[in-house]
């Protein structure tokens, strides 16, 4: 199954994004700042302390918004860095 992560890096005056799919998990995208970090909005916050008043269910949802589970399921493909060699897992000839 495909699984694949998109970042578009950030430029002058605009965030980038992340956009991430995972089989099962289906399509996740964020905002991201200079640094890489996951930006979460004023009005997704808002939003959640309104909609979510058990503890389990607004940390549930921050945990979805922040991706937690496709940065989970897409680590163990993030080992190859600049200048590692790559490992093909299959290759057709």
């Amino acid at each position: 199954m495909v699984r694949f992560e998109v970042t578009e890096e950030p430029s002058p005056g605009l965030d980038g994004q992340r956009f991430c799919f995972v089989p099962g998990l289906g399509l996740w995208r964020a905002n991201t700042s200079a640094n890489g970090d996951i930006v979460v909005s004023e009005d997704q916050i808002r939003t959640l302390a309104a909609k979510y008043r058990a503890p389990e269910a607004l940390a549930h949802r921050l945990e979805e918004l922040l991706g937690t589970n496709w940065d989970e399921a897409l680590e163990p493909f993030r080992r190859a860095g600049d200048g590692a060699p790559v490992t093909w897992l299959h290759r057709v000839g």
